[in-house]
């Protein structure tokens, strides 16, 4: 008998579908291939000796799920070499697009890479394509273990995501204890809201007004976020109490997602893209100048592409857009648990779409991310997934598609490392990653720093979003004008 699997790793582990697998993926791009041994040698050394999950398969006995050791484990099936017709991006691009619909035969471990380039000769460029089975780790997990796999450089762990995951007791006294300083909180600008109110109360009485009055009322009917929305927009930004309250009921009442230019059910064939390149410190000090974060820059950027994709698809009414947003519970750790595992939440990010001025766009950005940020919405979300992972098949599939059907895909932004990297001396000249998307999310965007760069990784339904190709660059064009219409940075 194997290591029963984890709660939170079981929920990924049995979410895959026919038409969407739960599956992480990454490319790392070298201006010089090893030899196929070579790189085979130094991930059994590098990696699978130190992750014992990387050999083994999972096996399901008497209603639970184990990892057991695979019998007579071959490093050969898990790490391939590929000669591409030439080296193309798009020859390449066109052979990734097509693994991702390719499910993992369970008789072997949920992982493998290909070593891809174009046709045989010395000393040629190429990339490392990895396949990851989210059952197997979250994806900071998993970019931390590509890592590993790299020549060692203690600047290569990246900085800190995410948030503490904290005792339940401590938990409980750190909600009590912001209930009442929120409370004051509340209340004070409750206060200065009513004192504005008052003084438009007067227009409210005007017949002439009456349509319109009744019409606002009506929409808040339909749509209740909105009101909770107005009701906790009266508190500052970090009341914990508010946003928590704000998020848990966007997480529970939000409407299925519905932009207007696709519908109905994901093909299960995929078409990806992906930007290297963008200036990571052009980008941080335009965020400075709006007053806002590298994140927020980068979702702004999606936010204004998605807005004219949609436009181009003859959408004139463009409204928010829901996203799921891992967040990760437990900070990077230079050394992993040996059993790697699943260390965080999905939230539900609401983007904010159809605002054309950029110093708008940023402080709607920052501000939903900050209240978001600022919520129990994590731990809440945390707790739903375990519910999830013990449920019989069944519900815990229809709850899935009950949540990922609010939503239009998965979106993440993760710190890579700093510093150049190698692998056996050989210069790493591109790192990036795609999420997984679930149930009939169309849409996949993963944005990655590595060494004063940003990459972004952007995977769609070929059925309902054909041209990711477009959006990534429509993505680039708007990070770039974002960037040139930055005001100067406050002087420290």
């Amino acid at each position: 008998m194997g290591i029963q699997i984890a709660p939170a790793d079981l929920t990924w582990l049995l979410m895959d579908r026919a038409n969407n697998l739960m599956h992480i993926h990454g490319l790392m791009e070298f201006e010089e291939l090893p030899d196929i041994e070579e790189v085979r040698q130094a991930t059994l050394d590098r990696i699978v000796s130190k992750y014992r999950v990387l050999s083994q398969i999972p096996v399901h006995h008497d209603g639970h799920w184990y990892w057991e050791d695979q019998k007579d484990f071959a490093i050969e099936n898990q790490v391939r070499r590929v000669f591409l017709a030439d080296g193309d991006k798009e020859t390449m691009r066109e052979f990734i697009s097509k693994r991702f619909s390719e499910p993992f035969d369970r008789n072997y471990p949920l992982w493998d890479i290909t070593v891809l380039s174009g046709p045989e000769q010395p000393g040629q460029p190429g990339a490392f394509f990895f396949r990851w089975h989210h059952g197997v780790a979250d994806g900071v997990r998993l970019i931390q273990l590509q890592l590993d796999l790299l020549d060692h450089d203690r600047t290569a762990v990246p900085g800190a995501v995410g948030r503490g995951h904290s005792s339940l007791f401590e938990r409980v006294l750190h909600v009590a204890e912001h209930t009442v300083k929120d409370t004051v909180d509340y209340v004070t600008h409750a206060g200065e809201m009513v004192g504005k109110a008052g003084l438009s109360a007067v227009a409210t009485l005007n017949p002439l007004d009456l349509p319109h009055n009744l019409e606002v009322v009506a929409d808040l009917a339909r749509h209740p976020i909105k009101l909770v929305d107005a009701l906790t927009s009266v508190a500052g930004e970090e009341n914990e109490t508010s946003n928590s309250l704000r998020e848990v009921t966007r997480l529970l009442l939000h409407e299925q997602a519905d932009t207007g230019a696709w519908s109905g059910h994901v093909s299960g064939v995929k078409n990806v893209y992906w930007l290297t390149g963008i200036d990571l410190k052009a980008v941080k000090r335009a965020a400075k100048g709006y007053g806002a974060t590298v994140n927020d820059m980068m979702m702004a950027g999606v936010s204004l592409a998605l807005t004219g994709y949609l436009h181009e698809r003859g959408v004139e009414q463009v409204h928010d857009l829901a996203w799921m947003m891992p967040v990760s519970l437990k900070p990077v750790d230079p050394s992993m648990p040996p059993d790697l595992g699943n260390h965080f939440s999905v939230v539900l990010y609401d983007m904010p779409m159809g605002i054309e001025e950029p110093a708008d766009l940023l402080h709607e950005v920052h501000t939903r991310t900050t209240r978001l940020k600022n919520s129990v919405e994590p731990v809440l979300a945390f707790g739903m997934q375990r519910l999830v992972a013990e449920s019989p098949t069944p519900i815990a599939r229809r709850i899935t598609d009950h949540f990922a059907g609010k939503t239009i895909g998965q979106i993440t932004n993760v710190p890579g490392p700093a510093a150049q990297m190698y692998f056996l001396g050989r210069k790493l000249t591109g790192f990036l990653g795609w999420v997984p998307t679930s149930g009939d999310q169309p849409i996949g965007v993963c944005i990655l720093s590595y060494h004063g760069t940003i990459t972004l990784g952007l995977s769609c339904d070929t059925r309902m979003v054909p041209d990711a190709k477009h959006i990534a660059e429509l993505i680039r064009d708007n990070v770039e004008q974002l960037v040139a219409a930055a005001p100067a940075p406050p002087k420290p």
